[in-house]
């Protein structure tokens, strides 16, 4: 039985050290094995070296002492990176979004390899390229209490991924040599000395696969990780994987620190957008104390543990009062913070996710909130639209697409704020009202607090110290409280088909009816061999009918088996073997087609209409209505609801043809962007596509194709909007008869009003407020008499 503890693994690897780590390419460059003094890990370095390098064991050695001679900005930095990989047979691509709606089990892009997992990586389909670099920003709240205290911990950072594929069609054309060699290339390119490059042994799992790994540093900086995919488990024991895959990820973030004279990365990073906020808001900063303090600051990551202690040992072994020197770190703390936190709100509202008080979006709230915080504390000063324009000016030639984000992440921002004003003086009364009750505030309580009512530890802290209360260090608080990066699965009707055989689909063809062999019962569902029921996906409700006379009241599919929930299956046990004939409720499977295909309509309008950080949230389609549930940061007005409703019943009038199109997904992706996504995560290596003119291409599974043309549709007809939480807008409306049968009951409701006011339906509205005005009127006259009286 294998243990993939990464302890365990590594002690393994370890013990057979020349078959996973010792590589021609480090003899050749003159590297040999060595062992940490202070932490026992095993290394390899050119040099005579006691220690690993890792900054927990060293420190930062580059403070103050430029590892190179020539200085580059940020974005030069990935331009020449790129620029060796091209040159040595690599295809630099464009990055993914930030958020990962292609995947259904997390929230946003973590690494580089999510970009290809887990088609590419497991063989199925082919790379767009290969081998391949791509500067992927990659979005963590893992590590929010380090952000601006470590120099080199981020919400948002650019992974710049190195990847190669070797499938049983290329054999191992490019693997652990390979991948070392252009990693000392590239280091070497950027003017790094090959003495100061130190590789770590390390090992690497997750998803059931593992392999070793090799993490270089330089001066006490990790700046990259090339992980050797090569294992996977297979009934406890480990065998080598079909497709072994080269990942390598490195930060650009920590790239730009080590060839740059500068005292922390943010400095590199934010560039412009540092400039900004230090211009605005002076910070005393005794350069030569803080020069001292970076140079430890590595070791304060709150993930090792300790923090607290090792304050105070940095703080003694600088000579300086622990208070004093982190009054000063923490105003620094809050610039970085709010420059760090400011560009992922950019990346990920731009991509489609808001902030909000669930899932992923819970996240973006959080780090919004401690901008604002910091803010007020430090009574700083920015303009929030001009810091984002900032950081676009210093990031230009790398992510130039996010500039048109820049207006709608600066209004959701001044939302969040209005949001936070009221949310904060309600948590103040309450914290005030517990420190009159409780003796000390523990780490349980400040979780609570914040989950449950958004308070922040900081102001607990103050309120707390007010009135003499102690509160527990939580140092890695916002990492306790963040929203898992990985997303709930949803929970099915548990029902085993593990025994039944794939059912053959006949539901994208234009079939009513059919004949298919009972294959067996399970509950109150029917298993067919075949058939054209459509089963409940996408939004879309299931089929209904009949089978032999018996009601089909819903189809739904588990893995690749359909099953038809029928009204009485007592009667169709007689026909387990034997064929059947079955027919579709034809009329309710056009009116949902009419509205699903609708609802692609709408979204699309939306996007115009509103802005291109609309996605869709999640819809429901059947026969009498739809909803389309929109990522949006305030409510959509009136107006903004009948010019969407106006511009899609132009759509419809286009009578733009509906086409089907099957692709692999990486063909599709390129061909056709992400917006493909906006129903979120389609399985399968191959992806159909639903194709509405040149208005709109989405991956959907729906039964679009019993309409040839948006004409078919006849009128969209919006009926309601709701807030359902925040960040997202429902709109709920009918298509096609549905929506004429509605227009004729408002008619109908308003032909009777008209009559009881004795009047025209074009005069109603006047009578109305005509009326409206008698009774206020009246009113007042009736409470002016009983004052009168009230005096006799």
């Amino acid at each position: 039985m294998v243990d993939v503890n990464k302890k365990e693994l590594l002690k393994t690897f370890s013990k057979n050290w020349e078959k996973h780590y010792k590589l021609d390419v480090l003899i050749e460059h003159g590297f040999k094995r060595r062992q940490c003094k202070k932490c026992g890990r095993y290394f390899w370095s050119v040099e005579e070296r006691e220690y690993c390098g890792d900054a927990s064991c060293i420190g930062y050695e580059f403070i103050d002492k430029p590892v190179v001679d020539k200085k580059m900005k940020y974005v030069e930095v990935w331009k020449n990176i790129e620029k060796y990989f091209i040159k040595h047979g690599h295809k630099s691509i464009k990055p993914f979004p930030t958020v990962a709606r292609w995947r259904d089990d997390i929230y946003f892009t973590l690494a580089s390899i999510n970009d290809f997992q887990p088609y590419v990586v497991r063989g199925e389909i082919e790379p767009v390229a290969n081998p391949l670099i791509v500067p992927q920003p990659c979005i963590r709240f893992n590590d929010v209490d380090n952000v601006g205290i470590t120099g080199r911990h981020y919400t948002n950072f650019v992974m710049i991924g190195q990847h190669a594929f070797n499938t049983e069609k290329t054999g191992l054309f490019y693997w652990k040599e390979e991948a070392i060699r252009h990693d000392i290339g590239y280091l070497k390119s950027l003017g790094i000395p090959l003495e100061e490059i130190i590789f770590h042994e390390d090992v690497w799992a997750g998803g059931g696969n593992f392999g070793p790994s090799m993490e270089y540093f330089v001066k006490g900086l990790e700046l990259g990780n090339c992980v050797f995919m090569q294992y996977e488990i297979i009934d406890g024991k480990a065998k080598e994987l079909k497709t072994k895959v080269i990942d390598m990820g490195a930060g650009l973030s920590r790239l730009a620190w080590i060839v740059n004279d500068v005292l922390t990365s943010y400095e590199v990073v934010f560039g412009d957008a540092i400039e900004y906020l230090k211009k605005l808001n002076a910070v005393e900063v005794d350069r030569e104390v803080y020069k001292s303090f970076m140079k430890l600051a590595g070791a304060l990551d709150v993930e090792e543990g300790d923090v607290e202690k090792k304050k105070e040992e940095i703080a003694k072994a600088l000579g300086v009062e622990k208070g004093e020197l982190f009054s000063m770190v923490e105003q620094l703390k809050a610039l970085y913070s709010i420059a760090d936190h400011s560009l992922t709100l950019l990346f990920t509202i731009k991509d489609g996710m808001m902030p909000s008080n669930s899932g992923g979006g819970y996240n973006l709230r959080m780090i919004a909130r401690r901008m604002f915080y910091f803010i007020e504390k430090y009574s700083l000063s920015l303009d929030f639209h001009e810091l984002l324009e900032k950081h676009m000016d210093n990031l230009k030639g790398l992510f130039d697409d996010y500039k048109e984000g820049i207006d709608v992440v600066a209004e959701v921002i001044k939302e969040e704020k209005k949001k936070y004003e009221k949310q904060k003086q309600r948590a103040k009364e309450k914290v005030k009202r517990l420190v009159k009750k409780v003796k000390y505030i523990d780490k349980e309580l400040l979780l609570s607090l914040y989950k449950s009512e958004g308070i922040m530890p900081e102001m607990v802290k103050e309120e707390a110290k007010k009135a003499g209360i102690e509160v527990e260090e939580v140092d890695n608080f916002y990492a306790l409280v963040r929203e898992k990066e990985e997303k709930g699965k949803e929970k099915k009707e548990e029902i085993d088909v593990s025994s039944f055989p794939p059912t053959e689909k006949l539901y994208y063809k234009k079939i009513k009816a059919f004949k298919a062999k009972v294959v067996g019962i399970v509950k109150d569902y029917v298993i067919l061999n075949r058939t054209a029921f459509y089963p409940e996906g996408g939004g879309q409700v299931g089929d209904t009918g009949e089978i032999e006379g018996v009601k089909v009241i819903d189809t739904i599919k588990i893995g690749n088996v359909v099953l038809h929930k029928v009204k009485d299956i007592e009667k169709l046990k007689q026909f387990v073997g034997k064929e059947v004939n079955a027919s579709i409720d034809w009329k309710r499977r056009v009116d949902i087609t009419r509205h699903h295909t609708a609802t692609h309509i709408i979204t699309a309008v939306a996007r115009r209409i509103l802005g291109k950080h609309v996605w869709q949230a999640g819809a429901k389609k059947d026969e009498e209505k739809a909803h389309i549930d929109l990522t949006h940061y305030k409510r959509i007005s009136e107006e903004e609801l009948r010019k969407i409703e106006r511009e899609a019943n132009k759509e419809v009038m286009k009578n733009h043809r509906i086409e089907i199109e099957e692709l692999p997904r990486n063909i599709a992706e390129q061909k056709y962007g992400f917006t493909i996504y906006q129903g979120g995560a389609v399985p399968g290596k191959t992806i159909r596509l639903v194709k509405i003119g040149n208005l709109d291409v989405e991956a959907c599974g729906g039964t679009h194709h019993i309409l040839e043309r948006t004409g078919e549709i006849g009128v969209i007809k919006i009926v309601k909007r709701e807030s359902i939480k925040d960040g997202v807008e429902r709109i709920v409306f009918k298509a096609g008869e549905k929506a004429i049968e509605w227009i004729e009951k408002e008619e109908e409701l308003l032909q009777e009003i008209a009559k009881i006011y004795s009047t025209q339906k074009s005069q109603l509205k006047n009578v109305a407020k005509r009326f409206f005005e008698e009774w206020k009127k009246r009113g007042k006259a009736i409470e002016e008499l009983e004052e009168e009286v009230l005096k006799l």
